[in-house]
């Protein structure tokens, strides 16, 4: 069998290109990599050189880094455009997607030719990873094989939500002008496939009833469970995030400005580790808060996780699922996150995580398990428990591998 792989997450840096994304993709790599060969196209930073050369090194390294056999297609993403005027930062992207950001870096002439080039070789099936790699395909209008299509986050739920975020102006209002646009093209996408995957029950429920589809399947997030590993005892909490991802720079700047200040003036002698590479670019980094370590790209997550009491995750805005959630569960550390943080996942509220929603009860959910190591303890035993049942990694590539008609695998 040959599979059609589509995708904008191309991971050019196998070493640090590790985060959620990548960890939800290659999911669906090891899925489809025992049913045949896969024929892969990224589209990837307009920066990068592309040549025949770096093209083989990379299918190579890809190869060997996946256990898989493959055949590499990379295509440039268009470059970024300043929008000149109202029309065309507001009007314009509502007209059409390939004026819409981030859609139109691969809506133009050369993305849906890259795609057409796959599609010539006659793949068995097409799994699609994200709208944005969907765009060309739709712009294509070409026959499709049967064709699977992830939609981790829903876009036009995830951009709804950031416009609400700061800053605040009057015209961002104009911004909602776009969504329609974003929601129209999603439908598009989930009409044309034979099975979308999404994250969670909620959001298969509410696609589902808004498309009025019944090809909506949920893949959870899932993670490979470790062995437990003992907390910290020293009052350690831990942010993890690729700051790239604005929604994470966001959340570690309100943790930093808005959360840390309470718990440091209650408790001096904790610390707040903020671990990811990007730190840089926070506007609490260059302050350079008191008690507070940016520690970047960190390898060895089991050492990380040693080194922390209490992850937080205090995301105001995004879509699907939160790893770093799972992942932290997974070494037995509990979780203070926002209800957006932690939609999704089934995690009992008070007992195998806690949500708050305000800076003032967020730093006080800190502080009581910063100061009560017994429940610190439990919690973290409780959530490792309920991942351990419900996320575990096999069972999402199985259940993949049935939606897509190929074997399982041994639990």
């Amino acid at each position: 069998m040959k599979i059609g792989f589509i995708s904008n997450a191309f991971p050019v840096d196998l070493r640090t290109h590790v985060f959620g994304l990548y960890k939800r993709m290659g999911m669906f790599i090891d899925a489809m990599k025992e049913m045949g060969e896969l024929d892969m196209l990224f589209f990837v930073s307009p920066e990068l050189t592309i040549n025949e050369h770096f093209t083989a090194e990379m299918e190579k390294r890809l190869a060997n880094h996946w256990n898989a056999q493959l055949r590499l297609d990379l295509c440039n993403s268009a470059l970024g455009k300043q929008p000149k005027g109202r029309w065309d930062h507001y009007v314009s992207p509502a007209l059409s997607i390939s004026n819409h950001p981030p859609y139109w870096q691969t809506a133009q002439e050369k993305h849906v030719s890259a795609v057409c080039r796959l599609l010539s070789r006659k793949p068995d099936i097409l799994f699609v990873h994200r709208l944005i790699s969907f765009t060309p395909v739709l712009l294509s209008h070409a026959r499709l094989p049967r064709t699977f299509f992830d939609l981790d986050d829903i876009e036009h739920i995830s951009f709804r939500r950031s416009i609400k975020q700061p800053p605040w102006y009057p015209e961002k209002l104009l911004l909602y002008l776009r969504l329609p646009m974003v929601m129209f093209w999603e439908q598009r996408a989930v009409r044309l496939s034979h099975k979308t995957f999404v994250c969670s029950e909620n959001d298969r429920n509410y696609l589902s009833k808004i498309f009025c589809s019944k090809k909506i399947a949920v893949i959870p997030n899932a993670i490979d469970v470790h062995d437990a590993v003992e907390p910290s005892d020293k009052p350690r909490l831990l942010f993890l995030g690729q700051m790239s991802y604005y929604p994470n720079r966001m959340a570690a700047d309100y943790l930093i400005n808005s959360i840390w200040p309470a718990v440091f003036s209650a408790l001096p002698d904790a610390r707040l580790l903020i671990a990811g590479s990007g730190h840089e670019s926070l506007a609490g980094f260059a302050s350079s808060p008191p008690g507070v370590e940016f520690l970047g790209f960190v390898d060895d997550l089991e050492t990380l996780y040693k080194k922390a009491t209490v992850v937080c995750c205090p995301i105001l805005y995004g879509g699907g699922t939160r790893i770093k959630i799972l992942e932290a569960a997974a070494y037995g550390r509990p979780v203070v996150s926002t209800t957006v943080g932690a939609e999704g996942i089934d995690l009992r509220a008070e007992e195998e995580i806690l949500l708050r929603d305000t800076p003032g009860s967020f730093a006080e959910a800190c502080i009581r398990l910063l100061k009560d190591r017994n429940l610190t303890v439990q919690i973290g035993q409780a959530a490792r428990s309920a991942v351990s049942e419900k996320y575990g990694r096999n069972n999402a590539v199985n259940a993949i591998r049935s939606y897509l008609g190929g074997p399982g695998l041994s639990a």
